[in-house]
């Protein structure tokens, strides 16, 4: 019988038969996918397909496995097919710009990552995806744009925050980029790698801004003054944002009763041949 027969112009008795032998196409399909012999379950999956052209996830099921088999434009073709049958259904559209992006095809997954938008408004996961894009074309601020969305959209999320924060501190805001790898922390499990990332992108720029307010305290003897007056005021004024182990590691930096330091001589610091006058 012609595959293409619509069901409903078959008799009973062949449409019982039509719905076994799909089934039967199906379940071999997912056994050899299992197995990873995708080129394999693609042809299974491809009969199934041509047996029911009006079915939604056994296009998409066929896309997803032809982009096992890196066969990639037979994966956006199929994906786009299975978007087509169901506008308004976000699953094949997602999978079709993970797709796209995988493959490096970043201006197809602009393209599609805002039809999928004009679809589901709301969609964290097309924002996270036209996120990449968008920086893998160089476009930063839109990428951050996106990223400032996916935080709105969800805010308990740690992973969107740590996106936002990597992008702000290329950006260089490395204020806001604290503020964002601070809250990553918190948000996250403690055991996490999320979190470990986090603590340790932190200490990093912790590191980094103490090494510029020392440097500009040796040079500056007015703020050299204010930063043992008001660490945190003088820190502050001058732009600086430390985490609040920075902060404190300021505070002790500053401190003329410091053990480590010697009140109203040269002040060495863990920095080595940095001096900070008093």
């Amino acid at each position: 019988m012609n595959a293409l027969v619509s069901e409903l112009e078959v008799t009973p008795g062949d449409k019982r038969k039509l719905q076994a032998r799909a089934r039967r196409l199906a379940k071999r399909a997912e056994s050899l996918a299992g197995e990873g012999r995708f080129d394999e379950a693609i042809v299974y999956q491809a009969e199934l397909v041509d047996l029911r052209p009006q079915d939604v996830g056994a296009a998409l099921r066929l896309g997803l496995l032809y982009r096992e088999a890196r066969r990639i434009e037979a994966a956006v073709i199929e994906l786009r097919r299975a978007a087509v049958l169901s506008p308004t259904l976000c699953d094949p559209r997602e999978a079709l710009i993970e797709t796209l992006l995988d493959a490096a095809m970043y201006e197809e997954t602009i393209s599609e990552g805002k039809a999928l938008l004009k679809v589901s408004p709301r969609n964290v996961f097309a924002r996270d995806v036209l996120s990449v894009a968008y920086l893998q074309l160089g476009l930063l601020e839109k990428a951050l744009h996106m990223a400032t969305e996916m935080v709105r959209f969800d805010p308990l999320n740690p992973g969107h925050h740590f996106k936002r924060a990597l992008l702000l501190q290329q950006a260089g805001n490395l204020s806001d980029a604290m503020t964002e790898y601070t809250r990553t922390r918190d948000l996250a499990m403690p055991e996490s790698e999320l979190h470990s990332d986090a603590r340790e992108a932190l200490e990093a720029l912790d590191d980094y801004q103490l090494h510029q307010i020392m440097l500009l305290a040796a040079e500056d003897w007015h703020f050299n003054h204010q930063l043992r007056s008001d660490p945190a005021g003088a820190i502050h004024t001058r732009g600086f944002t430390l985490s609040a182990e920075g902060l404190s590691r300021a505070y002790y930096m500053a401190q003329d009763d410091n053990p480590e330091l010697s009140a109203g001589q040269t002040m060495r610091t863990a920095w080595g041949g940095v001096r900070f006058y008093h």
